[in-house]
């Protein structure tokens, strides 16, 4: 017997360890994912920029308009760029930078993305000016520590998504385990007149089995009636039991609430009605319903 209940609970614990064990699987897929779409689109868009820039400094130089370039290469650095570097025929005509970033040596034209010591990134790129035979280069840095950011944010995300799933998942399971506990004992009726029964905790009534739809006062006023059977019930006792705290309740409320109970219990069983028996001067009182004739069906 020890045994099987110890198997059960080992069972019963596989269910949490699994939904942990997938949710730690969901952050490792949306934190391993290295952003190469971003990257892509981000470069893209930088050698798009160099490009432009490219093809206006080479008109500027030409026109001998070399204010004109500094002035545009210091308004790029208000944005993501690093650093401009233009250089004509060997001659480096500009070097405009917010900082101090290792360059690579040698004019190299490959777009490379470059990490820092310090944990920045930027993307370097380097551009021939658009001529017959490169009489220029353009040599750029953006700004790419966004995408470290972007890479804790999809890690962010993943750990808030595995944890709404965890709490989804654990909620759901603590719920089964009430219902499973809840179907192992039974909760007994608070009142119980014949086939009609009244459960205080879970706030309902059975009517041959059948719930019987109240209202909370509806409710308060029926478990009145059912807590003795057979004792008449004046207005002023219900009142005081189901409108404790109103001073403007009477026995015209009273009166309406019967009638909304005994159209509820008629609905689940015509004739159920009955079972709220009017005393004529005094009050009312519940009787069973085998009284009435009602039986199971």
């Amino acid at each position: 017997m020890a045994i099987g209940n110890w198997a059960r609970r080992w069972k019963l614990a596989l269910v949490p360890v699994g939904v942990l064990t997938l949710s730690g699987l969901v952050v490792w897929w949306v934190a391993a994912r290295d952003g190469g779409e971003e990257l892509a689109a981000f470069q893209e868009r930088g050698e798009a920029y160099a490009a432009a820039f490219a093809e206006s400094a080479a008109t500027w130089i030409q026109e001998g308009n070399l204010e004109m370039l500094h002035t545009a290469a210091r308004f790029m650095l208000l944005g993501s760029t690093l650093f401009v570097q233009v250089y004509w025929e060997g001659e480096l005509v500009v070097d405009e930078q917010v900082g101090e970033f290792p360059l690579p040596p040698d004019l190299v034209e490959e777009t490379t993305l470059v990490s820092l010591p310090s944990g920045e990134r930027y993307l370097y790129i380097c551009f021939p000016f658009p001529q017959e035979g490169p009489r220029g280069w353009l040599r750029v840095g953006l700004d790419a520590s966004w995408l470290a950011v972007a890479r804790r944010g999809r890690l962010l995300v993943g750990a808030g998504t595995a944890l709404g799933a965890d709490l989804v998942a654990l909620t759901l399971w603590a719920f089964f385990l009430r219902r499973r506990r809840r179907r192992g004992r039974q909760e007994a009726p608070t009142c119980k007149v014949g086939a009609l029964e009244v459960f205080e905790e879970a706030k309902q009534v059975l009517l041959f089995g059948q719930p019987v739809r109240l209202s909370p006062k509806q409710f308060a006023l029926l478990r009145l009636l059912a807590s003795a059977p057979g004792k008449v019930f004046s207005d002023r006792e219900i009142l005081k039991a189901v409108w404790p705290d109103s001073r403007y309740a009477n026995s015209k409320d009273v009166k309406q609430y019967v009638y909304l109970v005994r159209q509820r219990l008629g609905k689940v069983r015509p004739g159920a009605e009955g079972m709220i028996v009017t005393v004529p001067g005094f009050g009312y009182k519940l009787i069973p319903p085998e009284e009435l004739g009602l039986t199971e069906r």
